[in-house]
């Protein structure tokens, strides 16, 4: 079968879209199909023959943004995606974002082609987002004739019957749990209590209630340091925050790192921390959990459908530094919680490896 991808991001643009197209790219080619990635033209973006780039050059982070240039570009998309249609001639496009998908939809069904559609994360039951995006998007989701809507948060699928639409179904994200099989790494300091966040630096990512959950917890110890890796539109305004508040002994903005450099950190720091305001199905918590590393994260989104508290993962409300500060506290005082909840998801992350999640979106495929 040829299968095209059509995406905003893929590597070396980061997002969670990029290593969910790369990863059922690897392997639906391991199963035998022909993949084709149909993607931004963003200069992050690796240049690779099975790679066609669409629109107007702009930044990754300006992907997730409505931005003219982005309008520009789905118009662009009409009609390019047409011509790549006409000449690939794929069985199923599957698209990772909503507007590209409805955008595909009309020279999808021209040729009678088949739109699979992946939500990773939805925006628009939730008032705290612009009643422009939130329109546009439940538009896109109710008239983009997809053959299905894969979601990644199994608790949306009851936002999408209040919307009539009926053919949304629940496939999470998975994990390459090959890469994280090494042993844990030896840490240069064992008193210190280091903690990870790896992700957009975003409004989305609640990074601000993280820094100041580092001023709590500054009154009640000092031996730990938080880094975050990654960028985005906030990272000046996170960099002079901790800079203005002092924190900068045990807060660092690291910025964009390979995949490897991430595996390593992931492999020596002793916690995760993902204080979102809103999330799908966040992958870095998987990965997180296969490098066996105890995860703190805000009870959002598709979350509380893998996380347990105080079984898998310690859950905080959202925009609540006090909360995140006290379960630093916790993993930073008790080795043994911070050995469990890293054992336990760790046998949790094998029930999401990337061949079965591809398995079950070819069933998807094929209307099975």
């Amino acid at each position: 079968m040829k299968i095209l991808h059509l995406t905003k991001k893929y590597p070396k643009a980061l997002g969670g879209d990029a290593v969910v197209v790369v990863n059922l790219e690897k392997q639906q080619q391991k199963a035998g199909h022909e993949v084709f990635i149909l993607t931004s033209n963003c200069p992050e973006i690796i240049e690779k023959e099975n790679v066609v780039k669409f629109g107007l050059k702009d930044s990754a982070p300006d992907q997730d943004r409505i931005t003219c240039r982005r309008i520009i570009s789905l118009f662009i998309l009409l009609f390019s995606s047409s011509r790549l249609i006409r000449k690939i001639k794929p069985g199923v496009i599957h698209s990772h974002s909503a507007d590209l998908g409805f955008i595909i939809s009309f020279p999808a069904m021209i040729y009678n082609i088949p739109v699979i559609n992946t939500c990773h994360g939805v925006t628009f039951p939730y008032r705290q987002y612009s009643f422009f995006k939130r329109s546009a998007e439940k538009f896109f989701l109710m008239h983009g004739r997809f053959k299905s809507i894969i979601t990644v948060d199994e608790n949306s699928l009851r936002f999408f019957k209040d919307i009539k639409v009926d053919n949304a179904v629940y496939i999470p994200n998975g994990v390459d749990i090959e890469r994280f099989n090494s042993k844990r790494l030896k840490k240069k300091d064992e008193n210190e209590i280091k903690f990870l966040f790896a992700g957009r630096l975003e409004t989305q990512k609640g990074i601000k209630y993280l820094i100041r959950a580092v001023e709590i917890l500054l009154n009640r110890t000092d031996n730990f340091k938080v880094l975050l890796i990654g960028d985005g539109s906030q990272r000046e305004e996170l960099e002079d925050l901790i800079c203005r508040n002092n924190l900068n002994d045990h807060m660092v903005c690291f910025g964009i790192i390979t995949d490897d450099e991430l595996r390593d950190l992931y492999c020596t720091y002793d916690a995760f921390i993902l204080p979102s305001v809103w999330e799908g199905f966040p992958l870095t918590i998987l990965e997180a959990w296969a490098a066996g590393l105890p995860v703190i994260s805000t009870n959002v989104g598709g979350i509380p459908d893998i996380c347990e508290n105080n079984k898998n993962a310690l859950l905080v409300p959202p925009k609540n530094p006090e909360a995140l500060a006290s379960a630093m506290y916790m993993l930073i005082k008790d080795k043994g919680l911070r050995n469990k909840l890293g054992n336990n998801g760790r046998k949790l992350s094998l029930d999401y490896t990337w061949r079965d999640i591809a398995i079950r979106i070819e069933e998807e495929y094929c209307g099975k």
